[in-house]
């Protein structure tokens, strides 16, 4: 049963992926590296608020 459940949802899971492709803006390479960049940054000084408490 689960086998065949997998095998179901698998093409619909790849259309939404092939949808959310074709509707997202795709991003240059150096705006996703400045993104990343930033939460990373985000999550440190998030990080080191948890220390001063």
């Amino acid at each position: 049963m689960f086998e065949i459940v997998c095998v179901l949802i698998l093409p619909v899971m790849l259309i939404i992926y092939y949808a959310i492709q074709r509707l997202v803006v795709h991003h240059s390479n150096m705006e996703v590296k400045l993104m990343i960049h930033d939460l990373i940054v985000e999550a440190m000084n998030k990080h080191d608020q948890d220390f001063d408490d």
